[in-house]
């Protein structure tokens, strides 16, 4: 006995002494990381073209105090420590862009590079994005592609484009290429420093393992003209609710809207009324009868055919109140309504832009009802005529023709010949909520079927898009989040949400690294170092994904709990409820397997 009381001593001051070991290592290694964050302030990249103008280490839990943090996402007060650094990046001689690179500390880095995209006419640091970047342990890149617009990128004004072809070029594609330049090397410098290189980065000629982008809305279109462009700069690229024909969805969004204006006019809809008499209808229509499950969620919108005139005023089985146009629709409002659905045709029958599919009409407001219809007026009166007094009411099939001949800065990004990217082993993850209200999901489809087209008709290779290039439509999800349906799915833009499960089968951004990993020879686990990043078979399937399992949290408050998930299945195909079992429960839904290409 009295040896176990003297032996209780001792094992306390063991345990004091390498706790203090590991603290004092703890702080020699903070102190090293924190130097050689240090060292890169002042240091030029890309040939000189790119500078850096911030380089400081960031400590565990610090909060990140940036302009316009508030406009870009939830506050970065619970992030891990890093190293930011900020760059001045020359991208002509007439422009210039700001971009960020959040580095984790050595030993929280997957050996990964993610960029994110922006949304809308950009104009700020994606800090969101890059935060949820930065928590899975990816160094993360954002850029501001060239302008400031009040660190608002949600805002629709596009006067910085009057004038300004070059900026206009940076938005549209260049920006984010030279960031991604730059934020290789800045990377590679950090990452090589002898004071801490970690053994990934040891057996790699370039640090970065793999160089992986996530956007959605303008991050999607960006996405798709990186792949197009820059084949190398992306080994996987994630895009969301994507605009491959700038010119034609800028259009569209306000083709859709003229019957909405001026207000006065007999077939203006007033806000209200798309929440609490349109959408009830369409869901009236096309949700139970359709998939049998009563959850406010049209699973296939090509099913549904939404019948408007049922809203009319004073027809029989409709609404009947004429005199207060608050529960039914007036035969003009009818006209404007059907007006959305129906894809918009030139006088010869060629396609310009796909209608919007049924299920988004309770967020139509934000496209119907601002003071004019969002984004695509000031896309056409600043980018491509030039001309800030153009009347968006004159809008026509032929300025459509005259945007696409012009291409403003670039910005369309629907060229379907893919093989230079492809052929480095890069793979594509699209995904697009069908309920968004404003950009018509069929784009996806539309635009899916191009780069199919393509390579049956020219390359000679029908069937092989999905082996690097696959689509997922999400059904009830809104514009890159929120909606009725199981729309978590850890992509851009979606708030960093946690994971029902912490796994590629619930994450596009892991089932994207995944599939890129396991076709290149790596390891399938995605929290796991690659084994060489030069390995780049051609057109190797790997771990393709057949479908991704959304999440819905109750009042998509993720602290509430979980209140159902769904698999997200491959295009052409949608869930569908097996009849059995809680219909709350991804497992009692199962995804066809006939026409999916």
């Amino acid at each position: 006995m009295a040896s176990l009381r003297l032996l209780a001593p001792m094992i306390g001051f063991l345990s004091h002494a390498a706790a203090a070991a590991a603290a004092t290592a703890g702080s020699a290694a903070a102190a090293t990381t924190a130097t050689a964050c240090a060292s890169l302030s002042g240091r030029t990249f890309s040939n000189g073209t790119a500078n850096v103008t911030l380089a400081t280490d960031m400590p565990q839990g610090a909060n990140l105090s940036t302009v316009g943090l508030a406009a870009d996402g939830p506050p970065t007060n619970e992030l891990p420590g890093f190293c930011r650094v900020a760059l001045s990046i020359q991208t002509s001689p007439e422009s210039a862009a700001t971009a960020e690179v959040w580095l984790p500390q050595p030993d929280a880095w997957n050996a990964r590079l993610l960029t994110v995209g922006n949304g809308g006419f950009a104009g700020s640091i994606n800090y969101a994005d890059v935060a949820w970047g930065l928590r899975k342990g990816f160094a993360t890149t954002s850029t501001d592609t060239g302008h400031d617009t009040g660190h608002d990128p949600s805002s629709p004004g596009a006067s910085w484009m009057l004038h300004y072809p070059e900026r206009t070029i940076d938005w549209a594609h260049r920006a984010l290429h030279l960031s991604v330049v730059a934020a290789k090397q800045v990377v590679a410098a950090y990452y090589r420093d002898d004071n801490h290189t970690t053994q990934a980065a040891a057996e790699s000629e370039s640090p970065s393992h793999y160089s992986y982008y996530a956007g959605c809305s303008t991050g999607g279109r960006q996405g798709l003209a990186a792949l197009q462009r820059y084949p190398a700069d992306f080994d996987g690229v994630l895009v969301g609710s994507a605009i491959p024909w700038q010119t034609h969805t800028s259009a569209w969004q306000t083709y859709a809207a003229l019957l909405q204006y001026p207000a006065s006019r007999s077939s203006f809809i007033p806000a209200g009324l798309w929440a609490s008499l349109v959408a009830p209808a369409v869901l009236e229509q096309c949700d139970v009868a359709l998939d049998g499950v009563a959850d406010g969620i049209i699973m296939d919108p090509s099913r549904c055919a939404f019948r408007p005139e049922i809203l009319l005023c004073g027809k029989t089985g409709g609404k009947t109140n004429t005199t207060v146009n608050t529960d039914c629709l007036t035969r003009d409002q009818v006209l404007n309504l059907k007006r959305l659905y129906r894809p918009w045709l030139t006088s010869d029958g060629q396609l310009i832009n796909p209608g919007i599919s049924p299920g988004g009409e309770s967020g139509f407001a934000s496209l119907m009802n601002s003071a004019e219809p969002l984004f695509g007026p000031e896309f056409y009166r600043n980018a491509v005529y030039n001309d800030s007094s153009w009347d968006w009411r004159t809008l026509s099939a032929a300025d459509v023709a005259f945007a696409d001949a012009v291409n403003p800065g670039g910005a369309n990004a629907y060229d379907p010949d893919l093989r230079p990217f492809e052929a480095r082993g890069g793979k594509v993850l699209h995904y697009h909520g069908y309920a968004d209200p404003l950009i018509p999901s069929l784009n996806a489809a539309a635009w899916y079927d191009e780069v199919n087209y393509f390579y049956e008709s020219v390359v000679g290779r029908a069937g092989d898009v999905d082996r690097f290039y696959r689509l997922f439509m999400v059904p009830g999800m809104g514009h890159c989040s929120g909606g009725a349906g199981a729309w978590a799915l850890d992509g851009a833009g979606q708030g960093g949400f946690p994971l029902s499960a912490n796994d590629s089968s619930h994450s596009l951004l892991y089932s994207l690294v995944d599939w890129v990993e396991s076709a290149a020879g790596a390891a399938t686990n995605i929290s796991s170092a690659v084994n060489d990043p030069l390995k780049h078979p051609r057109r190797t399937t790997g771990n393709a994904p057949e479908s991704i399992i959304g999440t819905k949290f109750v009042n998509d408050t993720p602290s509430l709990g979980v209140s159902f998930t769904r698999p997200i299945c491959r295009w052409p195909q949608t869930a569908v409820y097996n009849g059995v079992g809680n219909v709350d429960d991804a497992a009692s839904w199962s995804c066809p397997i006939t026409g999916i290409y």
